[in-house]
Parts: C-alpha cells; structure tokens; sequence
C-alpha cells in the first residue's frame, strides 16, 4: 500500500498545476468582486495528493462572503454544470473543473460546531485570498485542539466502543446468529478506534473513505495496528470470522483503555 507521504511526493507536481490554476481563477475571476472576502483552496489539491483519474479531476474552492446572498456564482464562474453535485461545478479555461463552495465568514468561526469531517477539510485548507485578514486569524485560532478537548472526544468514541463490543451486545446477536448484523458492529467498533486515534494524535475526523487509510502513518496506535486493522476489514461475514474479529476488537478495545487510563482519564 503507498502511504499518504509517498502519494504526496508522487503527486507533487501535478498538485502544484492545480494550485496554479486555482490561484489564476482566484486572481481573475473572484478577487475582483468586493462582496467576496477570501477564498480557501480545499481537497487533494491542498492537501498535495492531487491526480487526475479516469474520470476527470475537480479542484475544490471555498468562496467566502458575509452572506449567502452576497454573490451569484452562474454570474461570476458561469452556470453550474454538474447538478448533481452539492457544489457549484464549472470548467476552468484550461478544461479542468472547479467544484465551488459558498460559505459565511460566520459559519467558518463556529466551524467547530460542524461535523468533524468539515473541520477536518476546513483545517487543510490554504487560503488563496483574504481580502481583511481575517481568514488568517481564523486558520490561526479556530482549529487548536486543548488537551479537555482531546480527552473529551477520544473518551467518547472509547465509551462508544465499550458499548459495542461487551459481552451483552454480542451474545444478544450471536444467539440469533446474524452474522452479518455482527459484521456491521464489528466495523462501527472499528471506526470507534480509527476516531480516537485521530483524537489523541492531534487530528480532526476526517470522512470515512479516508478513515483508516491515514491512521498507518499515525505516532500512537495499537502495536499491531496494520495487522489487525487488515484482518478486520477482509473477513467475510461468517460466524468463524465474526468470532475472530470480535476478538481482535476486544485487543484494539483493550489498548484504548489502557491509554486513557495512562492519561489519567478514566
């Protein structure tokens, strides 16, 4: 598996093309309009592993005004050409796509009262305009994670797996031999892990198509991480395999208590 640095280093080139590109819309196409206040670059293009696939590539843009109101992107970028998107979609001069968010100044300082997938991709972000600085103070004082706010959400995805994995709820399902249903416990139980060790390694949640992918380059994890984190994944929804992954939950359940508790929080 190519690890997250070694996509960043592959894709280098072709994410600072679409940086490029972003910034040359950003110049011509939004700074000239007063109502906008700053413009954030988001996605795989801020985050430098960028590739164009087989179906195209988009470049993600935050717009940042005082109100929704403020601006019309048909106007502005031209008409959307991807409904289906909950973004506004359009193609770049040089026939690249651009997916175009519209968000209040407002809403970006109680960021952290969105879900953690949004402060996750609000935190990656590089700001390609600010028209009063004020994006810069955002970047600087809305995304510092405090040693309560660490124990706080690292202990309610560990109570969230005490939950799932204890002995009641898996004999109520083994009884009924559902094994599938124990399978999707079992993957709950795994994201519950993935989340907490976002939280003590000083990251925000990303969304699930990226949850265990970035947790192999993670300082503090489970020893056996990759191993059993691959084992967990690849079973098939039998009742042998729901047993042995049960059991490799526990062992993953087990390490979270004892670093909560070496942390002095529980």
């Amino acid at each position: 598996m190519k690890t997250f640095p070694e996509l960043k280093r592959e894709q280098a080139a072709e994410a600072a093309e679409y940086k490029k590109i972003a910034a040359a819309v950003t110049e011509d196409k939004l700074k000239p309009h007063k109502k906008i206040l700053g413009v954030l670059l988001t996605g795989s293009t801020a985050r430098g592993d960028a590739r164009r696939g087989l179906h195209g590539f988009m470049i993600d843009l935050t717009v940042v005004v005082e109100k929704l109101q403020d601006i019309n992107l048909d106007e502005i970028l031209g008409k959307d050409c991807e409904p289906y998107i909950p973004y506004h979609c359009v193609q770049s001069a040089g026939g690249h796509y651009l997916a175009v968010e519209l968000f209040t100044m407002e809403k970006l300082w109680d960021i952290r009262r969105q879900a953690e997938s949004v402060i996750f991709a609000k935190n990656e972000s590089i700001i390609l305009y600010d028209r009063r600085g004020e994006l810069k103070e955002w970047k600087d004082k809305a995304f510092i994670i405090t040693e309560q706010d660490k124990k706080e959400r690292a202990l309610s995805h560990y109570f969230r797996m005490e939950y799932l994995v204890g002995d009641y709820r898996y004999e109520k399902w083994a009884y009924r031999q559902a094994w599938l249903q124990l399978t999707q416990i079992c993957n709950e139980a795994c994201e519950c892990y993935c989340n907490l060790l976002y939280c003590i390694n000083d990251f925000f949640i990303p969304r699930k198509d990226w949850l265990t992918y970035l947790t192999h380059d993670m300082k503090i994890k489970h020893p056996k991480h990759n191993v059993i984190i691959e084992e967990i994944y690849t079973a098939a929804p039998t009742e042998a395999n729901v047993v042995r992954r049960a059991a490799r939950l526990r062992e993953l359940r087990d390490w979270m208590k004892e670093y909560c508790k070496d942390k002095g929080w529980l």
